[in-house]
């Protein structure tokens, strides 16, 4: 809903200026802050700058049961996963469409300008 993006503000750096946006707002280049308990969901793809002790819950998109350290050697932020511990600065490299959770989004739910259907949809179009 809307009233609650509007309440879900996220703490950036953009051009040397500290702000509070919006998911909807976050740009490619802008500094996320980030901790367990302010942003616990990453809304676009980064990769870490400064840390301690991050911890992300990849599940949904790995399987990966037990959270995943990040550090300067496993330095990527993956949207639509889940900050468990720590906390954090990363620098925005996709977003929207663009980045990991909206390319599967895109690809689950259909894109402007149809693309090719799924096996599924096209047996169904068929019948």
């Amino acid at each position: 809903t809307k009233r609650l993006a509007a309440s879900n503000l996220r703490f950036i750096i953009r051009d040397g200026k500290q702000m509070q946006v919006t998911d909807q707002d976050i740009c490619v280049g802008d500094m996320v802050s980030f901790n367990a308990h302010m942003a616990a969901i990453i809304s676009c793809d980064g990769i870490l700058l400064s840390g301690q002790d991050v911890k992300c819950d990849e599940s949904a998109l790995t399987g990966e049961p037990e959270p995943i350290s990040k550090s300067a050697e496993k330095p990527f932020m993956i949207s639509g996963t889940t900050v468990n511990a720590g906390k954090g600065t990363m620098l925005v490299i996709a977003v929207g469409e663009y980045c990991i959770a909206g390319k599967i989004k895109k690809s689950v739910y259909g894109g402007e300008g149809g693309g090719e259907l799924s096996p599924l949809y096209g047996k169904l179009d068929a019948m």
